[in-house]
């Protein structure tokens, strides 16, 4: 895929992965828009990466809807919507997760994602094209101790990734998702690893995306795992 000029909307735009990928599409020559509900943070990243951006909350569905029709009004469509928005809470047996920390963990992590698809699908097939990308987490794919909140989110959105890819296969609109092993990110802010050192940088993540959106055959599962040592 040729990025030049795609209009590329990123939700939780402002900082960590987020950014990092707004960066790697900014050298794509692509028109960015990031979304969050960080106003400072935002303006501080638009200003800084020199692009758009849109003050939106993803727990609520009415205002992805208008970042969608902001970015249609503006640039007349939209080629890739990227699902990123995400938080962690400190790793704990499954029996003392907070019941309110876990229902704020799914609502961002996984109903953030479902209305970000329902707003971009509805948008994509009114063009007859578009991409759709969700930022997962190889968390998403072998459950792990300590994290049954935020796994159990990140499977959750694997199964919408993989069942909307299916409801999608006759129309010209795509949907991929990206599993990042650990990264270096503000995400573990409650609890940060003590080996976060050795997690990747979220440049060299965003760069690998950015490859494989270029390349001929993308892969429509890209798992980014850390290096061995």
């Amino acid at each position: 895929m040729d990025l030049q000029n795609k209009v590329v909307v990123i939700t939780g735009g402002c900082q960590g992965f987020g950014k990092a990928l707004a960066k790697a599409f900014v050298k794509s020559n692509s028109k960015v828009i990031i979304s969050s509900n960080v106003k400072l943070s935002l303006s501080v990243a638009a200003s800084e990466l020199n692009i758009d951006s849109f003050l939106s909350d993803v727990t609520k569905p009415e205002e992805l809807s208008v970042l969608g029709e902001y970015a249609v009004k503006k640039y007349g469509h939209i080629d890739i919507w990227i699902n990123n928005a995400g938080i962690q809470i400190a790793p704990s047996p499954v029996e003392n997760v907070d019941v309110q920390k876990l229902r704020r963990l799914f609502d961002i992590n996984f109903f953030g994602y479902y209305y970000g698809c329902q707003t971009a699908i509805s948008i994509m097939k009114g063009q007859n094209t578009g991409l759709i990308i969700n930022i997962n987490s190889t968390a998403g794919l072998d459950g792990k101790s300590g994290l049954s909140a935020y796994s159990s989110s990140k499977f959750a959105i694997k199964g919408l990734t993989e069942s909307i890819r299916k409801e999608l296969a006759e129309t010209n609109v795509k949907i991929y998702g990206v599993y990042p092993g650990g990264m270096q990110t503000d995400i573990y802010k409650e609890k940060y690893p003590s080996d976060i050192s050795e997690y990747m940088l979220v440049d060299d993540v965003a760069n690998k995306v950015i490859t494989n959106l270029k390349s001929d055959i993308p892969e429509h599962d890209q798992i980014i795992k850390r290096p061995s040592k």
